[in-house]
């Protein structure tokens, strides 16, 4: 066996959660996600999760979904808007 490092794309978000927030991380391509109390523990349970995933699929002799590329990135814009105020409930 040859030990190969594959780039797979993960987006971690904020969440409310009971009295407190927790940040939610997850691999689109693969349809994974796990979470956290902090960025990083989200991204590191969910590397333990993609790992196990990727070589349960290696055992099971299925195919490895194709990695992402490294040209890939993710960013979030405020946009203003007018909207009606009988609109606002909705936000």
């Amino acid at each position: 066996m040859e030990m190969k490092v594959l780039n797979y794309r993960v987006i971690v978000e904020k969440e409310p959660f009971k009295r407190g927030i927790v940040y939610v991380a997850y691999a689109p391509t693969l349809g994974l996600s796990d979470f956290g109390k902090s960025v990083e523990e989200a991204v590191r349970n969910l590397e333990k999760e993609i790992k196990l995933y990727l070589e349960t699929l290696v055992e099971l002799r299925k195919p490895i979904p194709t990695p992402d590329g490294e040209e890939y990135f993710v960013t979030t814009r405020k946009i203003e808007v007018l909207i009606p105020a009988k609109n606002l409930a909705y936000f």
